[in-house]
């Protein structure tokens, strides 16, 4: 038998490849590695909290289980990895960002959902290699989903509309049984119990429209700031996230003094941002 063995490997070694594939392949193993979010930097007040802690983020820490999650406050931001070099999600201040599931697809792809409540997220991502591989994120009114791309979200937390807008790639955002692909170079809106918007173009800058005005109360002379932006956009009034109607209009008051004076910021889904330094009085 051992000169039979012998003879049978000289004579057909050309199918040992082949046959040491077959039996790997037979006896292979499928190992699938904990899935996970990584904190990668960390900038002002940012909490990272699970089903049962809620702690001050630390670069390093990660969001594994469904539940886990990260808050941003006023003048912070995060950026997470994700697992294998994926891509990067960067949160915005005033951002909560949570884990509903990361799992594996049959053919091993990585399935990531997530929630965002509030907050603008902003995500850069390599096209996914596997077909069952999916990134979706829930807000309030809309499902968005990539499959690899860079895009931006804003969930507005007066009312929750969503905000989605493509850099690169291709996202689709459904919402009352009605989806549309938001191709690179467009936006669109979601409000709740309503259908997206057509996409539209993202424009060069984002536009802000004011006027100021003083009213007189109770003795006391105010000065107001009206203005309108598109409500895709959020803006910034003296660091204070203002709340805007449904067609963009804002108002911002102060007391009247000499020298008044305002720093307006708009941002975009896509972290974009434009700065208008505003005199009042």
């Amino acid at each position: 038998m051992i000169a039979c063995s012998i003879v049978l490997g000289l004579g057909m070694a050309w199918a040992l490849p082949f046959m040491a594939q077959n039996s790997l392949a037979q006896n292979s193993i499928d190992v699938r590695v904990e899935r996970w979010l990584q904190i990668n930097s960390v900038s002002g007040e940012v909490q990272h909290f699970t089903a049962n802690s809620r702690n001050p983020a630390q670069v390093g820490d990660r969001l594994i289980n469904a539940g886990d999650g990260i808050k941003t406050g006023a003048n912070s931001a995060c950026t997470l990895e994700v697992d294998i070099n994926v891509g990067t999600i960067t949160l915005s201040e005033n951002t909560e960002l949570t884990v509903r599931q990361l799992d594996y697809a049959p053919d091993n792809g990585r399935i990531t959902k997530l929630a965002v409540n509030q907050g603008n997220v902003i995500l850069n991502l390599r096209r996914f290699t596997n077909r069952g591989s999916e990134l979706e994120i829930e807000t309030p009114s809309a499902v968005s989903g990539v499959r690899g791309t860079e895009f931006g979200l804003i969930v507005h937390p007066e009312d929750q509309r969503t905000a989605v807008a493509t850099q690169q790639g291709e996202v689709f955002a459904a919402a009352q049984g009605r989806t549309v692909d938001v191709t690179a170079g467009l936006q669109t809106l979601v409000r709740v119990g309503e259908e997206p918007l057509e996409p539209m173009p993202i424009p060069e800058r984002p536009r802000l429209d004011f006027m100021v005005e003083q009213e007189i109360r109770d003795n006391l002379r105010y000065l107001v700031l009206a203005g309108r932006i598109n409500p895709i956009n959020q803006v910034y009034v003296a660091d204070e996230l203002q709340a805007v109607t449904e067609a963009g209009d804002f108002r911002y008051e102060v007391l009247a003094y000499h020298g008044a004076g305002v720093q307006v910021r708009v941002v975009t889904p896509l972290g974009d941002v434009e700065i208008y330094d505003i005199s009042l009085f």
